[in-house]
């Protein structure tokens, strides 16, 4: 039996998605990923795969894990085999960004990494600052989860309410896109 694109979407989503959400949004927080469409796929999940607490509570889970699992592989690597990210082409850090990170991090101290985390422009600007520093690595994750966890729940509001707006035609039209997106059409 063939399937339709939004089925084969649905599909794919219900069986994959939190896996493939957890994987880019590692990449994102060891900041190699940031112009990985998390957010759009996040939501795309979401709409996609439907609206039961399992799918909320695994989508949160995979995105926030991965996030700060990225984080701390790039903590570690900074503050371990000192690492020097604005050396690379891959990840896109640059002198001024860390600048502008250093002075947050003195302003605020660690509280800037949990509030750089909630924001989708800055996300995770903070790490290579902090590794850098003399904070610790356990207070270092604490803030990272904290500031993933408001980011992450405030997208899956975002995404709550975008699958509560949607009529079925219209989130027919977003699973297609999002085959298409995702190179199952």
């Amino acid at each position: 039996m063939l399937e339709t694109p939004a089925e084969l979407t649905l599909s794919f989503a219900d069986r994959y998605g939190a896996m493939v959400l957890l994987i880019l949004f590692v990449f994102e927080g060891a900041l190699v990923g940031k112009l990985l469409p998390t957010r759009g796929l996040l939501i795309a999940v979401v709409v996609a795969a439907g609206t039961s607490f399992v799918t909320y509570a695994s989508v949160f889970f995979a995105a926030v894990a991965g996030a700060t699992i990225g984080q701390l592989l790039l903590f570690l690597a900074v503050r371990r085999l000192g690492f020097d990210p604005s050396t690379h082409n891959w990840i896109p850090v640059e002198d001024s960004h860390l600048e502008q990170a250093e002075c947050w991090f003195d302003r605020w101290g660690s509280v800037a990494v949990a509030g750089s985390n909630t924001l989708p422009v800055v996300r995770g600007s903070m790490t290579v600052p902090t590794a850098m520093g003399r904070v610790s690595f356990s207070r270092f994750a604490t803030y990272s989860v904290a500031g993933s966890c408001l980011y992450v729940g405030g997208l899956l509001a975002l995404a709550v309410g975008v699958d509560g707006a949607l009529s079925s035609e219209l989130a027919e039209t977003a699973v297609v896109a999002v085959s298409s997106l995702l190179g199952l059409a």
